[in-house]
Formats: structure tokens, sequence, C-alpha cells
């Protein structure tokens, strides 16, 4: 017989042994007959063949219908005798792989009788001889006028179509993805799901199998013959499709076991990549005895093990039901061992499943946490680290040990950090010695690398030199400068090659601190924006530091944005710090994160936001010490506590700090910043006497500092402001000065302030285009906008002031308050506030000092 070639094609209903009751949608009855059924009603001889679950039947019985409609007389070959009818008749043999010799015997009648037409169904396995000779005689008999059909599993598309028919709108996509998913696209569980679906809209969870589809699943499992039932269990437990693997697993011949393949095929529930359909593959493990599953995949994962094989999957599966199995154990530390440079996720939770499938914990505590420190969870990683370090026999405790130093500096105990680094070993020597020169032990840290040089015998690795190098270029910044060499660019060159060397593996390394956030910070506190940019970008892009660091590279690019004036840009940079850790950040990035919202509020002169930001600053001081490396945002608060007149209240916190740098031997480079900000401080209160100290250090510092000697002129020139003797060109040059070293907000304000103190007009107007020209107007928070702290606006088109407002303005000038005033011109309070909100509006005035400046200009040029 010459097989016609089809599509294949998938029906609603399925054979008895597969099928599952529920409504059959019209609609999809009449796609099934307009396709093959009226193509095969013409043939003498039609031939199906499809495994359990695909159709043959309810094809079978579509045929029959036609052939009724049209007047032809349809018996079943097995129960009716062909030689009883007279007239036209279709014999129907369903099953045929079980058929009888009598079946056979009235089937080769029916070929003969030029009455009879023939339908016949079977699976293709098995395929005994009786059922071979049976299809050879069809071949011989009507060679000419036969038609096969070939059914199978449906594709995605055939899902969705059903799906349309069965349920109308709600047959989503996604549902249609998700019935395919679960039922492999055999025609019968599709069916079966749809109408589930028909019965009870929006209340059946695709998660779980339907009770009736469970119920009918349940039988037919039952139905297969032991060793088919076995086979397909062992695939839902694992096992491959492979003769070797199998046959040993099922104790069958070899010659034998493709044969079971075959027979598992032809149920319909195993599918052509070697899986078992999921609704049944749940099923079947769901009643099959759970210790009978566990010997069969122990079992099988010492065959795979055995012949190389690395069956992760299946380990993970008996560590989830907790079975104990040495081998699976050993392989899933192994492949952990792996993840960690990789995947620090899957690294712990193949760890976690090799303690449950016996793996001893102990020998695991490290391993577990760096991979919780990798992945953001640092209290894990804490816990599993502790739990090393407390037990004397455990191995790798110096790796533990380096965890938890590296835990411990993001929450502000470098102190205790550098104590753990020396008990990781000589190789982390480097970052011991960064934590004791962040807490002002510089001599202990010298000799601490001294002695580790000395002492190391094996190779070097990218990440014990990297951490050498770190240690050296912090080293090289605490050097007084001299004319000859400044140590800046020195401490820059050595901190950037560290993060350049470290990229290949930074992203699995756990740090006291980055190469990257320390080159910044070095070049933060000499003005070089820049390069702390430049490098902090590159540390994000490449994720040098991993999941633990990227807040920290944010926050710094966040803080170097606001230097500059791009306000916006911060806030946005510190949204995306606190994504990384869900808002909930260390107490170092903490810190960081509120000196910057302190920060953010002070320039752009937001005094309830100010204050409360300041609140929550107060808690972030607290909860992290004094080291080199908070110096920043310590100085930033300090300019905020004076700000709200609340100054004490970091007073032990800069003594702290004084006395650290004392012991580093004062050095410039990071002394610097916090005498600028404590002239910040004095400005804000108005303070000469306070500005004075730090204006002489900034000034002692200049001799051998660039960025020093920048802050001493404008530290300089803020004191003459204060005592009112402005120089305008020196105030513009110091200002501007002050911008080109990435202070452009802080050069803004001096020119707004000498500004509003002056009363040349002329002198105002360059100082005025000089305060705006330093910030970003571009920028939505930049500042100029309101406030008494903001720089002033520049002009805008003014106009004349009324009689009555040059009354309140002379005394508005004066200082008077508004009930002052209203008491002198016998008008109310709210009339004044009612004049100087005109008077603000008509002059385009944006803060306070700004008005009086113009409301001194209005006045001396009516006079």
């Amino acid at each position: 017989m010459t097989a016609v070639a089809h599509p294949p094609v998938v029906h609603t209903a399925a054979s008895p042994a597969a099928r599952v009751p529920g409504p059959r949608p019209a609609r999809l009855a009449g796609n099934v007959a307009d396709g093959p059924v009226a193509r095969a009603a013409a043939a003498r001889a039609v031939v199906v063949c499809g495994p359990a679950g695909t159709g043959k039947t309810h094809l079978l019985d579509e045929v029959a219908a036609l052939h009724r409609r049209a007047g032809l007389t349809v018996l079943d070959a097995r129960t009716e005798d062909p030689d009883a009818v007279t007239g036209p008749f279709v014999l129907v043999v369903d099953d045929a792989h079980r058929a009888t010799a009598e079946v056979a015997d009235r089937v080769r009648r029916a070929l003969r009788s030029p009455r009879a037409r023939v339908v016949l169904a079977s699976r293709p396995w098995p395929r005994p001889a009786a059922l071979t000779a049976l299809l050879a005689d069809v071949a011989a008999e009507v060679p000419d006028d036969r038609h096969s059909v070939v059914l199978g599993h449906v594709d995605r598309a055939r899902v969705e179509e059903w799906a349309r028919a069965c349920l109308g709108p709600a047959a989503t996509p996604a549902l249609a993805d998700a019935v395919h998913a679960r039922t492999g696209g055999l025609p019968a569980l599709v069916h079966g799901l749809l109408s589930a679906l028909a019965r009870r809209p929006g209340r059946v969870d695709l998660r779980v199998v339907p009770e009736k589809m469970r119920a009918q699943l349940s039988a037919d499992l039952d139905a297969l013959d032991e060793r088919t039932r076995a086979l397909v269990h062992a695939v839902a437990a694992g096992a491959p499709l492979d003769d070797d693997v199998l046959g040993g697993l099922l104790d069958v011949p070899l010659e034998q076991v493709a044969d079971l393949i075959a027979a598992a095929r032809a149920t319909g529930l195993v599918l052509a990549d070697g899986r078992v359909v999921p609704v049944a593959q749940e099923v079947l493990l769901a009643t099959t005895p759970a210790d009978v599953t566990r010997r069969t995949r122990r079992r099988l994962l010492g065959l795979l093990v055995e012949r190389g094989e690395e069956p992760v999957g299946l380990a993970r599966g008996l560590a989830a039901d907790r079975v104990r199995d040495p081998r699976a154990a050993a392989l899933l530390e192994r492949h952990a061992d792996a993840a960690l440079g990789a995947d620090p996720a899957l690294a712990g939770e193949l760890l976690s499943a090799a303690v449950d499938t016996g793996a001893p914990v102990a020998c695991l505590s490290a391993r577990r946490a760096q991979a919780a420190a990798l992945t953001g969870d640092l209290d894990g990683a804490v816990r599993w680290a502790d739990a090393a370090l407390a037990d004397p026999l455990a191995p790798d405790r110096a790796r533990a040990a380096g965890v938890l130093a590296a835990v411990l500096a993001r929450r502000g105990l470098l102190g205790r950090a550098a104590e753990l680094c020396r008990l990781a070993g000589p190789e982390h020597a480097g970052s011991a010695a960064l934590a004791l020169l962040a807490t002002g032990h510089p001599d202990e840290a010298a000799r601490l690398v001294a002695a580790a040089r000395a002492g190391t015998s094996g190779a070097p690795t990218m990440l014990s030199v990297s951490e050498d190098l770190m240690a050296e270029g912090i080293t090289c910044s605490l050097r007084s400068g001299t004319d000859a060499a400044d140590p800046v660019p020195a401490a820059l060159s050595t901190l950037t090659r560290a993060a350049a060397l470290l990229e290949p593996v930074g992203r699995t390394a756990l740090l006291v601190d980055t190469p990257a956030a320390l080159s910044a910070l070095v070049a933060l506190q000499c003005g070089e924006l820049t390069v702390a940019e430049s490098v902090l970008q590159r540390a994000v892009d490449t994720d040098l530091g991993g999941r633990p660091a990227r807040p920290r590279h944010l926050l710094l690019l966040a803080w170097i944005a606001m230097l500059a004036g791009r306000m916006a840009r911060a806030r946005e940079l510190m949204a995306e710090a606190q994504a990384v850790e869900g808002g909930a950040l260390e107490p170092r990035d903490e810190l960081f994160l509120q000196a910057l919202e302190v920060g953010l509020a002070r320039r752009s002169s937001d005094v309830p936001a100010l204050v409360r930001a300041w609140v929550r600053a107060r808690e972030a001081v607290v909860r992290h010490p004094v080291d080199l490396f908070t110096l920043l945002p310590l100085g930033e608060l300090v300019v905020a506590a004076a700000r709200l007149r609340d100054g004490d209240r970091l007073r032990s916190h800069l003594t702290e700090a004084q006395a650290l740098l004392a012991r580093l031997g004062d050095p410039q480079l990071w002394a610097t910043p916090l005498h600028w900000s404590g002239a910040q401080a004095a400005i804000i209160t108005d303070d000469p006497a306070a500005l004075r100290p730090h204006a002489a250090a900034l000034v002692a510092a200049a001799r051998t500092s660039p960025h020093a000697a920048t802050l001493a002129e404008a530290g300089r020139t803020w004191l003459h402001v204060l005592t009112d003797e402005i120089d305008p060109p020196a105030v513009v040059a110091a200002a501007e000065a002050l911008g080109a070293a990435g202070l452009g907000w802080d050069g803004s304000r001096l020119a707004g302030q000498a500004a509003a103190r002056v009363t040349d007009a002329r002198a105002r107007s360059i100082l005025l285009a000089c305060a705006r020209t330093l910030v970003d107007p571009a920028d939505g928070d930049a500042p100029g906008e309101s406030g008494e702290d903001a720089p002033p606006a520049a002009p805008v088109a003014t106009g004349t002031l009324s009689e009555r407002e040059r009354q309140v303005a002379r005394l508005v000038v004066e200082g008077r308050t508004y009930r002052e005033i209203g008491g002198r011109l016998y008008i109310s309070a709210k009339t004044v506030e009612h004049h100087v909100s005109r008077m603000r509006q008509r002059l385009g005035a944006g803060t306070r000092s700004d008005l009086l400046a113009r409301l001194r200009a209005e006045l001396a040029e009516g006079a």
C-alpha cells in the first residue's frame, strides 16, 4: 500500500484507553469533519495510525457517521459478520493491533467484496505479525484506492485554535501556551483541560491537574503492562530515553529496550524529546510510592555517574526529596564550586541541596557564606561565615574570614575586618592593611604588608595583587606632597591599575572596598570629578565587585552629579542604588545615601526636606563609626548641621575625624575637604572667627596642593564677603576656580552671596551672571531656584516700585519683620506679606538674598 501523505490530524476525543470525558465543542468537530474525514470517506480502505489519545476512535466515529448519512451500513468488525449484510457496507476496525484471527478474517473478506469499505485504526506499537499481514493484505487488495491518516501530538497553534473554539474571548495566547506546555499537545489531554476550563471558567488553576483528568490518567497508567509503566515511570523520574541506561535501570536485556521504548511512545504519554507529558508525569509520580521513586532515582544517578555524566537535575531532585546519597552530594558540591564564579545564586542553591543529600554542613559553610554575600544576602553570609569560624575543625575557615571581613566593612566595622583579613591568610594582607589605614593605624599596616611579602611563597593571584595595590595607593595618598612629588597622581594611577587588574575576576571578588570606589574617593578629595566619574562608570559597566559593590559605585556617581549641579541625575542614581538592595542599604552605603539626601535638600534650599533628611542622617551617622573613607559624607553633614543650627550634634564625630587624621599624619589630600566643609559651616553661620582656622589650614596646604590652593583662595574670598570687603573681580575668579575644581554649586553660591551684599549695580550684575553660569540651567534641581542658601537667580525684567512698595522695601532692607513693618505703616502683616510677594515677582527675585539685593538697587536708583 502506498501511503498518502497528509499533515498530522488531531481531534478532541481519543481512543478508550486515553479518553477524557467532557463536552466536545461543535465547531471543534466541524474542523475535523471538514478535513481528513471528508477525504477519507471516498477511499475503499482507510488506515489510521497514532498513539493513544491522538483521536483514532473519534476519527473512526466521524467516518462511520458520514457513511451512515450516505445510506451505507456500518459494521463493527469485532462483533458483526459482513457476510450477513446484502447491500453496501463499511467495516470499522478499532485497535487493530489487538485484532484476533477472526476479526482479521472478516477484514480480508470485506476487502475482497466490491460492496465493502474498510476503516482500520491501530497504534504504532505493538505491531504483531497478524497486523503486519493484515496491512499487507490491504495494500494488495486495494493498491490504488486507500487512504492513510497519521495522528500525533499537536503544535501550539492548533491548541490555540481549539481554545478559541472552546472558550471564546477567554482563550488568550498565554492560556494556549500554558495548555500546550502542560499537555504536551496530546489531543485527549488538551480536550480534557479545555473542557475543565469551559465548565469552570476562571476557576481552574492550570498548575493543578483537574480531578477528572487525574482519575482518568491514573486509570490509563494502571492499565499499562508492568514493564511499560516501569519505563514511563523511570523517564518521569529523570531517566533519558537511552537503551543502555534504561536496560540497566529496569534489568531488561538490551535487545528488549527498544520495544519497551516504542510501547511507551505508543501510549502518547512520552513526547518526541524524551519527556513524559507534564500532567501525566505529575500523576504518575504522585500515584507511585515515594520509596519506589527514590530507589529509581538513586539507581539512575549511580548509572549516569558511572558513565561519566553529570546529572545535576537528578541530584537536585534527590535533594528535594531529602534522599541522602554521597554521589549526589559530591556532584552538587562540585557544580556549586564551578558556579561560584559565574552564578552565585545558583551556587547557593546547589550547596543547600548538597547538604540536603548528606554533605556535612561544616564543610560547606564558608562557601555558602560566599554565595550569600555575592547575591546580597549579607545576613545569611554572616550566619554561615560565623558558623565556619566558630568551628575550629571546619575546613575553609580562611574563606569564611574573608567573606565576613567584606561584610563587616560595609557595616562600618573596619577594625574587626582587619583582624579577619589577617585570619584569611597572607594573600589578603592588602585588604587588612587597607582596613588598618582607614582606621588610622599606618605603622601596623606597613608591618603587616612587609611580613606578608616576606612570608609569601606561592604565586600571587590577581585578587591578591589588586588588594596589595589598593593598600599601596591609599598609603601613597596619605603622604604630604612636595613641589617635586605630588602624591595624588601616583595614588590615582595605582588605584586605577588595581581596578583594571581586578576586572576579569572582580564580579565575584569580595573586598573590604573596591579599587574603583577608592580611586573615586581620592579623585573627589582633590576635585578631579572627571577622573572619578570615569573610573566609577567603568566599574558599573563591568560589574566590578558584583552586586554587593554596585550600590557603592552608584552612590559615588550620585555624589559627583550633586557636586556638578546635576541634581536630577543624582536622584536617579540614588534610586538605582536603593533598587539593588530592595531599598535597605548597609550602614556604609546608607550613610552616603543620607548625606546625599541632605546635600540635595540643602542645595535646593528645601528646608522641610532638609529637616527630614537631617533626622535620618543623624541615625546613619550613629550606625557607622568615623573612618577615612567616610570623611566625605561627614563633611557634607557638618555643613547641613550649621545650616540647621545643630552643629553640636556632630562635634564628637568631628573630634574623632581630626584624631584619625592626626594618627595618619594629617594628610593634606584627606584633610583639605574637611577643612573646606568647616569653612562652609562658618560661612553659613556668618561666623568669621570660626572660618579663620579652616582658612589658615587651607592656606598651609595650598603650598603643595593646587586643589587646596583653590579652596584656600575661595575661603579667603568668603571671609572678605562676610566682612563686606567685596572685590567683585576676585570673587568672580574664586567662584570660577571652584567651578573648575568640580564645586560649581559652591562657586555659584559665593558669587550670589557677594551680589547680595554689594551696593554697586554694575558689580552686582557681573556677580549674578557669574553665579548663573556656574550651575546647570537645564537641570530641574539646579540651585538658584529658591531659599536663602541658594545662589541668586539671574536678573529678569524689573518693574518700577510704587510709593507704598518703596516704603515697605526700605523697612525690609533694614531687617524689619512683617509685623514691625505693619505697625510702622499702619497696615496688617498680611498686607506687608502681599507687598513683598508682588515685589519678588515683579523684580524676578528667586531667593531672599536676591530680593534684598534687588531692593537695594531699586532704592538706590530712585534716591
